[in-house]
């Protein structure tokens, strides 16, 4: 476990759920420094503590707590323990979050910023935005990003930890990826 996560881990901050925001950005090699820097901008306005895993983004916090990896275990620790998550449009962390009851925001990775080789994750979240589904927000411009957050945390909607429709999930998501073109 990284230095910083685990100075985290020791103060108790992630011991049942905490008043705690969690971003994650991934494993993918690409940097997603547009999220990391927004969230970091906006950190001081925010009730809640802010804890970010940057992956490889090279920007580095100034006003949040932060690590690049952890293991996926930790990881899972920290999504669990939260009272919302922002990420990127990965699954695993979709499904987490659905799995757990946890409001996500989901800003998703674009191609013309140099996030990632594809726009799958803007299409990703389109396919999760037209499901409406319960907890489960989407941002695609980061100026839209504090008013979201205020908003999730104002509702305070945390879902049943039964995860109803998770095949349902799966099976769409697993469609949309095999339709997408090689």
């Amino acid at each position: 476990m990284g230095a910083a996560a685990q100075a985290i881990r020791s103060k108790g901050k992630i011991c049942g759920r905490a008043d705690m925001i969690f971003v994650t950005v991934g494993n993918h090699y690409q940097s997603f420094d547009r999220l990391i820097k927004k969230v970091d901008d906006i950190a001081s306005r925010l009730p809640h503590e802010i804890v970010i895993q940057g992956g490889y983004s090279g920007y580095r916090p100034q006003h949040t707590k932060h690590f690049d990896f952890v293991p996926m275990s930790t990881a899972v620790e920290y999504i669990k323990r939260s009272e919302l998550v922002i990420s990127h449009a990965g699954i695993g962390t979709i499904i987490l979050c659905k799995e757990n009851g946890i409001p996500l925001i989901i800003f998703p990775r674009r191609k013309k910023y140099r996030e990632h080789g594809t726009d799958h994750q803007v299409e990703i979240a389109k396919v999760l935005q037209e499901r409406k589904d319960k907890n489960i927000y989407i941002v695609y411009d980061e100026c839209e990003l504090e008013e979201k957050i205020m908003e999730v945390l104002k509702r305070k909607e945390i879902a049943s930890t039964e995860n109803v429709g998770r095949e349902n999930l799966i099976g769409i998501i697993k469609e949309f990826i095999e339709a997408l073109p090689e």
